[in-house]
């Protein structure tokens, strides 16, 4: 072996020893970096246990969930009136989760358009054509007065509501039973006023928790009279709810939930008269099935 091989040998490995270590710890912070991460200190919000759960727990003497009290929304300052959402988080290791290479799902929950004025015209047109400057008075519609409203409140999962009316001495919480709610709305319609919310009382996966994966209700809370109207659609899910202007009329967006897998965005439109409590369906039978024909013959 000539000097020069056993020179380019000794070169080779002084060379190749640092970068193999550099590899290696290229190698080792990209795994890192893509390694899911937990975070033991951030509690999460997944709604109650189920009954049996629980059972389970105080067997053991074991509590995973303890309550929270992190929002207030004001219904009326001048009354000190405002409803306080209960919230279970649970004290577990949340489910693993990477900061990096992943995109957040934004969602808008409505928006609200003003309704556009007629267009005043600055000059009218003469006969033959030419113009005149002679303004156009405005012909402004008639406004109604908006007998219903609508306030989005809490999105959040509950697992209560805290009622209070410091003006009339009033304070009492609205549910008393295992329970979860999310979609937290106030509706005036008139003179009554109502907290609505979906929420359901049955762990219907049997995943242990009641929260927004189970099938859902609507509930209407009516403030005043402190009673409850509970609507449900037989083998549907509520996904969403609008309230229609100067009208006692809900609307509800569904989903059948015996729908097969090849159906997953299959919806439905329902109506509901929050005055008489009147649920129909807004597309008959006979027009879906009309609808179905002009698509598959």
């Amino acid at each position: 072996m000539t000097k020069l091989q056993k020179y380019n040998r000794i070169a080779f490995a002084v060379i190749s020893v640092p970068v193999f270590l550099l590899a290696c710890l290229a190698v080792f912070f990209m795994i890192c970096e893509l390694r899911p991460r937990s975070y033991p200190e951030y509690d999460q919000n997944k709604g109650v246990i189920s009954k049996a759960e629980a059972s389970k727990n105080a067997e053991k003497q074991e509590y995973s969930q303890y309550i929270s009290y992190n929002s207030m929304f004001v219904l009326n300052p001048e009354q000190q009136e405002f409803v306080v959402p209960v919230i279970a988080r649970t004290m577990e290791k949340p489910e693993h989760w990477t900061e990096r290479f992943r995109f957040s799902e934004q969602t808008v929950n409505e928006v609200v358009f003003d309704e556009a004025e007629s267009a005043t015209l600055s000059t009218s047109i003469s006969s033959d054509g030419s113009s005149q400057n002679k303004p156009v008075k405005p012909i402004r519609p008639k406004k109604m007065p908006d007998t219903t409203t609508l306030k989005r409140l809490f999105t959040e999962q509950f697992v209560n509501l805290v009622y209070e009316n410091g003006a009339n001495k009033i304070h009492r919480s609205v549910i008393d039973e295992r329970f979860t709610g999310w979609d937290l709305n106030y509706i005036r319609n008139g003179k009554k006023r109502y907290l609505a919310f979906l929420g359901t009382k049955v762990d219907s996966n049997n995943d242990g928790y009641l929260n927004n994966d189970d099938q859902g209700d609507f509930y209407l809370y009516d403030i005043d009279s402190k009673t409850t109207q509970i609507v449900k659609i037989p083998d549907m899910e509520i996904e969403d709810y609008f309230l229609m202007k100067n009208n006692p009329i809900l609307i509800f967006e569904v989903k059948n939930k015996n729908r097969p897998k090849s159906h997953r965005n299959e919806s439905f439109i329902y109506r509901y008269n929050i005055n008489t409590g009147k649920l129909e369906d807004i597309i008959p039978e006979e027009e879906k099935q009309q609808h179905l024909k002009l698509i598959i013959q």
